[in-house]
């Protein structure tokens, strides 16, 4: 009986050192299990977008002001008024301007007379050269102050230099104003732009510009056929080029200067581009780059890369021998190792509340 109990507790004993054994071993695999985030592989489909947010500008504005002075007999727009080019805005009291006109064309018309009356004696040598050079002398300063005193006679009307929006008016009318003062702001809306800025690391990615569209909504306008105007040839004080993207519409009526706009920017790719995967996947050992793949047993496998050009949207281009679909893992890239066994965390539900799906 007793030969029996010592077999029995043997056996028992045997058992749960097993058991335990096989619940260790068990444990060890899973702690060598890492949790990791992954997505597929992307073919380039032809193009890719850069996104930029930028402000829509007028494409001139002008400070008027009047070449001289005087008192101002007439002002007769306000902000916000449309004016065609060519168009009074405002006129300085003409008087004294029209007196000197006179004054000066009536000298003029003496020393003319006198210079030809002269010229004819010269001709018939009864006259020195050197009287005739000071009669065409005095001549052609009687010209010159006549046509300094009509320039200045036009010019107590101040013209709109192209058609326009009056956006300030800085006098009153019957005030008296000195030349060069500011009058009036013009804007000049017939082709409106967006003013956009560029990091250094995608300035030369806009040499290879499919097509750019641009979305205003506050105007309800989008895919707004567009086109670079100008890039500015070096950064300013935020390390960022400034691009001025010109709107390429007929109707923009609702579209005003000051609005927020969505530039996208539709970039040629060529044929013999790889695949897209998040930046994020992609890092680099021993000087080169590599992205982690997750094969069918769920153990991961290092491929070498050649990565390019980054995109607006997070992506970057690699070339590798990987293909369209394969799982690449985004997320814990820097601690694993070859063949290691990972599991994929599920994404997050569109309706997750307080992270718990």
């Amino acid at each position: 009986m007793k030969s029996k109990s010592l077999w029995l507790s043997l056996l028992l004993t045997t058992a749960v050192v097993f058991t335990s054994c096989g619940d260790k071993s068990s444990t060890e695999q899973e702690e060598n299990v890492k949790y990791v985030k992954s997505t597929e592989a992307l073919p380039i489909d032809g193009s890719s977008k850069l996104i930029y947010n930028g402000v829509v500008k007028e494409n001139r504005q002008v400070t008027l002001s009047f070449k001289v002075g005087g008192p101002v007999q007439e002002l007769s727009v306000d902000a916000g008024d449309y004016v065609q080019k060519g168009q009074i805005l405002a006129r300085i009291d003409k008087r004294d301007y029209r007196v000197k006109v006179q004054a000066t064309e009536a000298q003029y018309k003496q020393a003319k007379a006198e210079y030809e009356r002269y010229q004819e004696l010269y001709e018939r040598k009864k006259l020195p050269k050197n009287t005739l050079d000071k009669l065409e002398a005095g001549f052609l300063m009687a010209k010159s102050q006549y046509e300094a005193a009509a320039n200045a006679l036009s010019d107590t009307d101040l013209k709109a230099p192209f058609s326009g929006y009056i956006n300030k008016k800085m006098i009153e009318n019957y005030q008296t104003v000195g030349a060069g003062q500011p009058i009036v702001e013009l804007l000049d809306f017939s082709n409106l732009e967006v003013v956009v800025s560029i990091p250094e690391g995608q300035i030369n990615e806009m040499s290879e510009v499919a097509r750019i569209t641009c979305d205003i909504r506050n105007a309800n306008l989008f895919n707004i056929p567009a086109k670079i105007k100008t890039i500015s040839k070096k950064t300013g004080d935020d390390s960022m080029f400034e691009a001025k993207i010109l709107l390429d519409a007929d109707s923009l009526d609702m579209v005003k200067p000051g609005m927020v706009a969505k530039v996208k920017v539709i970039q040629k790719i060529s044929e013999n581009a790889g695949l897209l995967v998040p930046v994020e996947a992609v890092f680099a050992q021993a000087g080169k780059q590599y992205i982690w793949v997750i094969d069918r047993d769920m153990s991961v496998k290092k491929h070498e890369v050649t990565a390019s050009k980054i995109h607006g949207d997070g992506l970057m281009e690699i070339k590798s021998e990987i293909k369209t679909g394969e799982k690449v893992v985004t997320a814990g890239v820097h601690s694993l190792i070859e063949g290691q066994k990972v599991k994929i965390l599920p994404k997050k539900s569109a309706t997750n509340i307080g992270g718990l799906l």
